[in-house]
């Protein structure tokens, strides 16, 4: 066989090798999350971080849907939820990363939820969700669940 051939075959086995290890390594992060209160509404800004830390060709991230929870003792409360997403799919591209920007508006009883929680001190934040991408055995979303800091 010639170089070319065995160039053909072996570069394929070779991506497909690091494919589960893609899917265990997939990582995102949470570097800022805000709120900002009005009157009327308040609002909550969410930047996902999600990258390919492997050599793996094959991830393509179609969106994220998410809910922001406060931990009240053992029970976890939703504050909101929403999702987000490129215009189009895109491809995760070895040892690279995309950021996404998430928001939830919460008005009437989202907001007064919120407030007390507020009210009683520093709430602590996470979000949870489920990545959905597109991979080689089809359509995937694994879930996630990010402890985060409240900047307000």
């Amino acid at each position: 066989m010639t170089v070319g051939t065995w160039t053909y075959l072996l570069l394929p086995t070779a991506n497909s090798t690091y494919y589960y290890k893609a899917l265990e390594d997939l990582t995102i992060q949470i570097p800022k999350f805000t709120t900002t209160s009005t009157s009327s509404n308040v609002t909550i800004m969410i930047t996902f971080n999600v990258s390919n830390p492997t050599p793996y060709v094959g991830l393509t991230l179609a969106s994220i849907s998410f809910q922001a929870l406060i931990q009240n003792g053992s029970i976890d409360e939703v504050i909101g939820s929403s999702g987000t997403g490129p215009p189009e799919p895109v491809p995760l591209k070895p040892f690279s990363y995309h950021i996404l920007e998430g928001t939830l508006v919460l008005t009437g009883g989202n907001m007064a939820q919120y407030e007390r929680f507020v009210a009683q001190g520093s709430p602590e934040w996470h979000v949870g969700g489920t990545i959905d991408l597109w991979a080689r055995d089809g359509f995937l979303s694994p879930q996630f669940d990010i402890p985060v800091t409240m900047s307000m």
